[in-house]
């Protein structure tokens, strides 16, 4: 397991908001490291930091949108549980499981490491998500921090930072994976 040093840069940026060792504590609503992705607002409510590297865990709210570019993570174990709402998501472990599931509010989508996936956002929805440790950070490598509470405008990031943030996070963008749908 690689474990991000407090000096990683995609840390800095927020220090202060999680306390970044094990032990207990409680934020409000809105009061977690907040990121705009694309249109998606992350929010990082727990991390590594504080499970001792077991799992991170975030938000994601976001209004209706085009699919994201199909990727792996290939260390990170995913799962997203929608609070809100209606995403698509499609996943492929390119050998024999090819799926794509609509899910509303309650229902629960699990991506284990190495599975191709992509998401859409079917209208106005928050998911909540956790993975293995340290991943939850990607959001914040690839979008623009931000105070929001709610989905704004617009953030799209250089294919070069979309590419580097893959590299550190182990997630690799395949947009010409075709889906079968």
């Amino acid at each position: 397991m690689t474990t991000f040093t407090a000096q990683d840069p995609d840390k800095i940026a927020f220090a202060g908001i999680l306390p970044a060792v094990a032990k207990p504590y409680v934020l409000g609503n809105g009061e977690g490291e907040k990121s705009l992705v694309f249109d998606q607002l992350f929010e990082v409510l727990l991390s590594g930091d504080e499970t001792d590297d077991q799992f991170g865990a975030w938000t994601m709210k976001a209004r209706q949108g085009d699919r994201i570019p199909a990727h792996v993570h290939h260390r990170t174990h995913e799962f997203f549980y929608v609070v809100d709402g209606e995403i698509s998501v499609w996943m492929d472990d390119q050998a024999d499981y090819h799926t794509k599931a609509t899910l509303t509010t309650g229902d629960f989508a699990y991506v284990p490491a190495g599975v191709v996936h992509a998401f859409k956002i079917e209208n106005t929805t928050t998911v909540f998500g956790a993975g293995s440790a340290g991943f939850e950070r990607f959001f914040h490598a690839i979008g623009q921090k931000t105070d929001a509470t709610e989905p704004q405008g617009l953030y799209v990031p250089d294919f070069a930072v979309m590419r580097a943030a893959g590299e550190k996070y182990w997630t690799q963008f395949m947009p010409e994976f075709q889906f079968r749908d």
